[in-house]
């Protein structure tokens, strides 16, 4: 759907946005239709218990990425309301002004709570109301909800303006983001407190550009967490992408042979008995299995009966650094979908480490009618960044 309108300075087409970002939104579409099917074969129950459990973690982790203190009660008041909220969404209320003026009210507050404006539902209703990809109006939501929350700080008495989160970590705009989704027949979005940090966030990226990116990726993670919960024994079986699995696993471990050669001769001028070596294998061994389901569990995958791997484990007086990128079946039975992931750990004399400690958005998702080659260029970088981060953790141990 194209639409050339521009609200507060953005352009809501799909066209008007850079190139990777466009094709992340169409591997999204194609990732929806495919969660779209499996729910449909889905329990109801099973669908309810999937989105409740998004909705809370989206309260928990939106909490620790605002650095709110500690409060379990406060938590399950606040996951309760967003539940009944989306469950009048989900029911088709209008989206009025007086509705979104009263929900922008009603719809619990970090401390300090940010004084409402008394025009943010009119602003609120016409941002929602606009014609665009669902992924675009609901990064554009959550922009024009952080903006009202500004401008109602900035409307205040100085000494009445909240000391608290920036308007962006607030529940108001991320609550209108993933409504917005869910009325558009998405999961609730998959926050994850670690994309708060600068590093995820990037100095100077264009904010709506990295909004729609972000949202994109969250939704990713809430549709893999959805096509691992079982379905229903109706309907043939999603075949299962063995082949592809198996020529990305070859590419992968021929990657990290690559890669161990530039890093056997960097870390033999630091120290000549240093040992690189390089494995590969599917996760047969209780040990392997362990990690390699962890790293799945980590992207909200319930990992399938299938997993591929490859590793780096780089061995040094001062530390061993071992790498692990998997490629998995996601779901139990497997849905069809894969997932790829890296994990690595880094052990030295204090003890040992999670050094990527990934997001849940930190996964490359490939489809049944993936081909290898098309999608290899994404799943090269995505071990490269592993790669980097991992080895960049072990050379600072090493000062």
């Amino acid at each position: 759907m194209l639409d050339v309108e521009i609200r507060h300075g953005r352009a809501l087409a799909t066209d008007h946005l850079p190139a990777p970002v466009r094709r992340r939104l169409a591997d999204l579409d194609r990732l929806h239709e495919v969660w779209s099917a499996r729910r449909r074969h889905q329990p109801g129950d099973t669908v309810a218990e999937g989105r409740d459990a998004l909705l809370r973690r989206h309260v928990r982790e939106l909490r620790a990425a605002a650095a709110a203190p500690a409060d379990p009660a406060r938590e399950r008041a606040e996951a309760d309301a967003l539940i009944a909220t989306a469950a009048v969404w989900r029911a088709g209320e209008r989206l009025t002004a007086d509705y979104l003026g009263g929900l922008a009210r009603s719809l619990p507050d970090l401390d300090p709570p940010v004084p409402g404006a008394p025009d943010t539902g009119a602003v609120l209703a016409a941002a929602a109301a606009v014609e665009a990809h669902p992924v675009v109006r609901a990064a554009h939501l959550l922009l024009t909800g952080a903006e009202e929350l500004r401008r109602a700080e900035r409307a205040a008495p100085a000494a009445d303006r909240p000391a608290g989160p920036e308007p962006l970590l607030r529940p108001l705009p991320w609550a209108l983001a993933t409504l917005s989704l869910m009325r558009s027949g998405y999961p609730p979005l998959a926050l994850d407190h670690r994309l708060a940090g600068p590093q995820r966030t990037g100095p100077a990226a264009d904010p709506f550009v990295r909004a729609v990116g972000l949202i994109t990726d969250m939704a990713a993670a809430a549709m893999r967490a959805g096509l691992s919960r079982p379905a229903k024994s109706t309907g043939p079986a999603p075949p299962r992408p063995t082949s592809l699995a198996v020529a990305l696993h070859r590419r992968l471990l021929d990657h990290l042979r690559d890669r161990s050669d530039s890093l056997r001769m960097v870390f033999r001028e630091i120290e000549p008995e240093a040992r690189i070596a390089v494995a590969a294998g599917t996760a047969d061994s209780a040990a392997t299995r362990e990690q390699c389901d962890a790293a799945a569990q980590r992207v909200l995958v319930t990992p399938g009966p299938g997993c591929w791997w490859a590793s780096i484990d780089v061995d040094l007086d001062g530390g061993m650094l071992r790498l692990l990128v998997s490629v998995h079946d996601v779901g139990a039975p497997p849905s069809g979908v894969l997932a790829v992931t890296a994990d690595a750990w880094l052990t030295t004399d204090d003890g040992a480490a999670d050094v990527l400690d990934p997001a849940c958005t930190d996964c490359v998702t490939l489809l049944p009618t993936d081909c290898a080659g098309e999608r290899w260029p994404q799943v090269e970088a995505f071990a490269d960044d592993a790669v980097a981060r991992a080895v960049g953790h072990l050379t600072a141990a090493l000062r």
